[in-house]
């Protein structure tokens, strides 16, 4: 019985496997959390169309030294630490989204306007429209935010700003 027990527990997964499989498949966040530059895709195409606002930040955020010198991240996979958006969306967008903790997803996502750096143009008006559908319950189109930002912007950032300050 102990051997059996043991056999098995080899193919239960772990929490964090379980969670990384759900948010990948649900195109949010998690990938670019890990590091992976997989491209995460589901069967569910829709997009959230950007509002008519733009961003209105326009500082130029400098790019680490280290990453522009060596061409090596400084963080963002592992065993680095975190990058400080990644980090940033770790601990306020992606316990939210599994606990369809809406008020707390609407409340994060109005944040990460402020977040837009200069260029990234839709950014601000993605953030709104995903807060929008965050606050009417909508995960649908929450998740379809989050899917269009990281469509838009993900590799460009990953590669311009990985390692900029918040």
């Amino acid at each position: 019985m102990v051997a059996r027990a043991s056999f098995f527990s080899a193919f239960v997964p772990s929490h964090r496997l379980v969670l990384t499989l759900w948010l990948a498949l649900s195109g949010c966040a998690k990938s670019e959390a890990s590091g992976s530059t997989a491209n995460t895709t589901t069967a569910n195409t829709t997009t959230a169309t950007p509002s008519a606002a733009a961003s209105t930040n326009k500082t130029a955020p400098a790019e680490s030294a280290t990453q522009a010198n060596t061409g090596t991240p400084e963080c963002g996979a592992k065993p680095l630490p975190d990058c400080p958006l990644q980090a940033w969306m770790k601990a306020n967008t992606s316990a939210q989204l599994i606990s369809n903790d809406f008020a707390a997803l609407a409340s994060a996502l109005d944040k990460t306007t402020s977040f837009a750096p200069a260029g990234y143009t839709n950014w601000a008006s993605i953030s709104k429209d995903g807060a929008a559908a965050a606050r009417t319950n909508d995960m649908g189109a929450t998740k379809a935010s989050c899917r269009s930002c990281h469509e838009q912007y993900k590799d460009k950032y990953k590669k311009e700003l990985r390692a900029r300050k918040l």
